[in-house]
């Protein structure tokens, strides 16, 4: 077959008030920026993208691959609706020039626009008008999905990741190419089945490393093998006010029946699991600093916080001071913080140079919840272009570009900061400006969960903490006011 390829994704945080321009999807960072035509074919290879795994397995298969458009942008706020059509114009004008046989699109799951709440929903029956009820259909989605109903009654077959940290994005594209031809065989239309849980589930408690979570992916996993049918497990993403954001249950398979019965038995067991979600809700901020010295004290390894409320893999803006404050006022010795989004102070320090005290001010245009500006002294202690080969199971291999970046000292403070927004997910943020992670007794890390794939290696601990900022962990407190009314909010709560 003859099968269209590419994708389009972002996490949307509706709490970020600025919206999000299509010079976000051209930039890179991580992951390649926006491309158009035969470089997906090329270029894509060596990441760990899920549209990099398909092409790989399907062309084995004898398919070939028809290029379309590929864009991401790092979490931030809703969409440009503009923006929006944009991307989603290339996608169905490639499509309908090259007249494919079927369709596979990388899409997150969890996107909003300016005016669309379900934005993957809508690509997808836009989709479906154009290339009609019988062609194959299918996606890869992002743990993180907030699934909804028209989602599922538009794409033919839809697989999303099994890892936080996405360790298994490029496996899930692979796995959706295995399945292919299974799906195809199903028919037009595959039996399927759809749950949403009645509970919400913090973005933290969500990592596949630590329980409930990581049993419950290891009885997919079974219940598949058992009884054949292609089953999805997404957690949601908490920071969209949207009528369908929360957890899913998807299934897929040729009989009806077997289908319900598989989604159920998962269902039931992510229902029996609720109360144990709360167990790793955010600790205060003070309170999270305070546990990490007091463990590092009797540590052979780091002690890592996770500044979960602004990591900007969920929208934050990676600049607030909270823990900065905090380890300032507490004199901190043999700490490390990363990934601070600061360009102008990257580049104070490269213009400065390696041992000059600069002046800086971090959040100095900040304007959201734990933006508060704090002006001190640093010293330079080494700077960079900000472009290394990533490391770690979720990055490694990939090349990474931070844009012009720096690592300055705070009296016992050493603090990494770059010009691209995104998350520490690998060592090599660190390293690359010659940091030994095995000197430091704390390290705080602007990220939820991600940073565990490379970093969890190095510590003893992780405690996640929560100081103030964009992406609000504990989901009984953030302000929904689109959300379905019949879903509970905290885990165990009454509303």
């Amino acid at each position: 077959m003859r099968i269209a390829v590419g994708g389009f994704m972002h996490e949307t945080n509706t709490f970020v008030p600025a919206p999000t321009p299509w010079a976000m999807f051209n930039q890179e960072g991580a992951w390649p920026g926006f491309t158009r035509g035969g470089e997906i074919l090329t270029k894509f290879r060596p990441f760990n993208i899920a549209v990099a795994g398909f092409m790989g397995v399907a062309e084995k298969a004898g398919h070939e691959m028809v290029p379309l458009s590929w864009s991401f942008a790092q979490p931030s706020g809703r969409v440009e609706d503009a923006v929006f059509e944009r991307a989603v114009s290339y996608i169905l004008a490639d499509i309908a020039d090259a007249a494919p046989d079927a369709v596979f699109l990388e899409l997150h799951g969890a996107m909003t626009t300016e005016t669309i709440e379900d934005a993957e929903g809508e690509l997808l029956a836009r989709v479906r008008r154009l290339v009609g009820p019988d062609m194959p259909v299918v996606a890869s989605l992002d743990l993180h999905a907030n699934v909804t109903r028209q989602m599922v009654d538009n794409a033919s077959f839809m697989s999303a990741y099994r890892t936080y940290p996405h360790i298994d994005w490029l496996q899930t594209g692979q796995r959706v190419a295995e399945w292919f031809d299974r799906v195809v065989s199903w028919g037009p239309r595959p039996a399927r089945a759809f749950r949403q849980l009645p509970f919400l589930i913090p973005i933290a408690s969500g990592c596949s490393m630590i329980e409930p979570m990581k049993g419950l992916y290891a009885l997919l996993g079974e219940i598949e093998a058992e009884t054949g049918v292609h089953l999805s497990l997404c957690p949601g993403f908490p920071s969209a006010d949207i009528f369908d954001m929360g957890a899913t249950v998807i299934g897929y398979g040729a009989d009806q029946g077997v289908v319900d019965e598989a989604v159920d038995r998962l269902f039931k067991a992510v229902l029996r699991s609720e109360a144990a979600f709360l167990e790793h809700l955010a600790k205060p901020q003070d309170e999270a600093v305070t546990l990490a010295f007091s463990r590092a004290a009797l540590a052979s390894k780091p002690v890592i916080i996770a500044d979960t409320q602004d990591n900007p893999g969920a929208g934050g803006s990676s600049i607030t001071t909270g823990f900065l404050r905090a380890m300032i006022n507490r004199g901190a010795k043999e700490t490390l913080m990363a990934l601070f989004h600061e360009p102008e102070i990257a580049g104070a320090a490269h213009a400065a140079g390696k041992g000059a005290t600069i002046e800086v001010t971090f959040a100095a245009n900040g304007s959201g919840p734990g933006e508060q500006p704090l002006t001190t002294k640093a010293e330079v202690v080494a700077v960079s272009d900000g472009r290394f080969t990533g490391t770690g199971p979720m990055v490694g291999g990939q090349p990474i570009n931070m844009g012009p970046s720096a690592r300055l000292r705070i009296g016992g403070i050493d603090l990494v900061v770059g010009s691209v927004r995104q998350q520490p997910h690998c060592v090599a943020v660190c390293t690359h400006l010659g940091v030994d992670i095995t000197a430091y007794k704390v390290v705080v890390l602007k990220s939820s969960v991600h940073f565990r794939g490379d970093w969890q290696p190095y510590a003893d601990s992780v405690v996640v903490g929560a100081s103030p900022g964009a992406a609000l962990d504990d989901t009984g407190v953030i302000p929904f006011r689109h959300l379905r009314p019949d879903v509970r909010r905290r885990p165990m709560s009454n509303q």
